[in-house]
């Protein structure tokens, strides 16, 4: 069977868009745990590397994930490895017959019908669920990168705060024994420039 909009066979498909998918979420726990992707042995392309489920329940363990979307990282990665380790399995009815997940995914998308073709609605499916885990990878993604920027500024203001305090002092002769002000200055240009760094795509912390 020919996926339409890939002009691709199903098997071809399923495994193109799990390869897409497990880079996106090795770049993500690289960047969650503070390591280099390319340099990283769990989360690289060696046979050392940890599998897509392992992965997915450290999202889950770290509360990056809920129950829910467990689920669907779970049957995604079934699907995908039937496609890949079972010569048989060319369709996604095939597919579904040994996984016997597909009335739980229509359950977690809340589908009650079926359309006129199964094997399409099947295949729609498991495109909608890979749109899914793409978008919720994304959102993990920009909640970690917001969460570096808080540390960061964190760490930054603990930095700062010594050697800013004789500019402040300088700009500000009268106000110099107010704590309260030099803090909310130093604040403010910490925020600035976390902003500003967000604003342009750079990581907060470099």
């Amino acid at each position: 069977m020919t996926n339409d909009n890939q002009n691709l066979p199903s098997r071809t498909f399923v495994v193109e868009m799990c390869v897409k998918i497990e880079h996106i979420l090795n770049l993500i726990m690289a960047e969650l745990l503070g390591v280099k992707h390319e340099e990283t042995r769990s989360f690289g392309n060696s046979s050392q590397a940890l599998s897509f489920n392992a992965k997915a329940n450290l999202l889950l363990d770290l509360n990056y994930l809920d129950k829910e979307h467990g689920q669907k990282f779970q049957i995604f990665m079934e699907i995908r490895n039937k496609f890949a380790h079972v010569y048989s399995v060319d369709t996604f009815e095939k597919c579904f017959a040994q996984t016997k997940n597909y009335n739980q995914l229509k359950k977690l998308f809340g589908i009650d019908e079926d359309g006129k073709s199964k094997e399409k609605d099947m295949e729609y499916l498991f495109i909608s669920l890979s749109m899914d885990i793409a978008m919720t990878l994304n959102k993990i993604k920009d909640r970690i990168q917001n969460e570096m920027a808080v540390k960061y500024t964190q760490r930054r203001f603990t930095e700062v705060i010594k050697t800013k305090r004789e500019e402040y002092k300088s700009k500000h002769p009268e106000k110099g024994k107010t704590v309260d002000d030099f803090i909310e200055y130093i604040k403010a240009d910490l925020i600035a420039e976390v902003d500003q760094k967000i604003k342009n795509n750079v990581p907060p912390h470099v």
